[in-house]
């Protein structure tokens, strides 16, 4: 789908310097052990990001890292990122895991243009999308894709300046209590994104909600690149991978589907998608028409792994 450009870039320019950052994932354990902790951590984000200055565009609270987009200064993305480290971790200090978030650092990625934006959005709010067959990209409570071009999106809650002692220690589960802007909004104790994300920005690098939800769902390998510069390997549907099979069988072996792929070029296909996609054997099977043993034979260290 083409975008007209020049409104995005526009935007892009306005906006300043603009960053991916981003957590490696935790090795052996997670990050909140019920949706109150994760609450507590959507909370910790709002304060975080509100005081360094920084305007918070994307996020995401996967169950072991996080992402985040952000335009300002690197200077504001660090205190941030120091700040919402050292609010969660005090969290999990007072509650015997102390050390919890020893090691875990920020990587950080500058975007350079508008299509890169996109892509790197897109990234970031379908990362839990395609670990758990039960997210919905546009509905995730804990990642801010359902904000964009929503018109059922409701802007309810009340100031944080109007909490209650009582109600902000709830809020914040922390003492000494931590200064809250007064533009955070709270429903039920959690902070509600709309308040502290600046989801209109976002909106302004697209012609209309049609090409956002083209952007999130299309393009495979543009968000390879993203997962890759965070050393993270990418995950892909069945669905991703069959528009991008079918375009590989066109462009490299001048045939319209994998059915019409002799067994070298189909061979030849499957290790593409393992090497540069990382598509399982499963995944292998399906989108190339290959039977489970051959893919198992091509690749027997991963069929090994998928045993255990």
């Amino acid at each position: 789908m083409e975008f007209r450009e020049l409104p995005a870039e526009k935007a892009f320019r306005e906006a300043g310097p603009v960053f991916h950052l981003y957590t490696k994932p935790l090795e052996n354990r997670v990050l909140y052990e019920n949706d109150q902790e994760r609450t507590l951590a959507l909370n910790y984000l709002a304060i975080a990001s509100m005081r360094s200055g920084a305007r918070l565009l994307a996020y995401s609270l996967m169950s072991n890292h996080f992402h985040f987009v952000f335009a300002g200064q690197e200077a504001q993305l660090d205190a941030f990122f120091g700040d919402f480290k050292q609010l969660l971790g005090a969290y999990y200090k007072s509650h015997g895991r102390g050390g919890w978030l020893t090691g875990m650092e920020a990587g950080k990625t500058a975007i350079l243009n508008a299509g890169q934006f996109r892509t790197t959005l897109a990234y970031v709010i379908r990362n839990a999308f395609v670990v758990n067959v039960n997210v919905n990209v546009f509905a995730d409570p804990w990642s801010s894709g359902y904000l964009y071009f929503n018109p059922f999106l409701r802007k309810d809650g009340v100031s944080a300046a109007s909490l209650s002692v009582r109600e902000r220690r709830k809020f914040t589960c922390s003492r000494p209590l931590p200064g809250v802007n007064e533009d955070i909004h709270v429903l039920e104790g959690m902070a509600q994104p709309w308040s502290f994300v600046d989801y209109k920005l976002v909106m302004r690098f697209y012609d209309h909600a049609r090409q956002y939800v083209y952007s999130v769902l299309k393009n495979v390998e543009a968000q390879t690149e993203v997962a890759i510069s965070c050393g993270e390997r990418p995950q892909f549907t069945d669905e991703d991978l069959l528009p991008l099979v079918y375009k590989l069988c066109r462009e490299q072996w001048q045939a319209e589907s994998p059915r019409a792929l002799d067994k070298k070029g189909k061979q030849q296909l499957a290790i593409l998608l393992k090497n540069k996609y990382f598509a399982s054997n499963g995944q292998i099977a399906r989108v190339t028409r290959m039977t489970v043993p051959e893919v198992n034979e091509l690749f027997p260290m991963a069929a090994k792994a998928q045993i255990r």
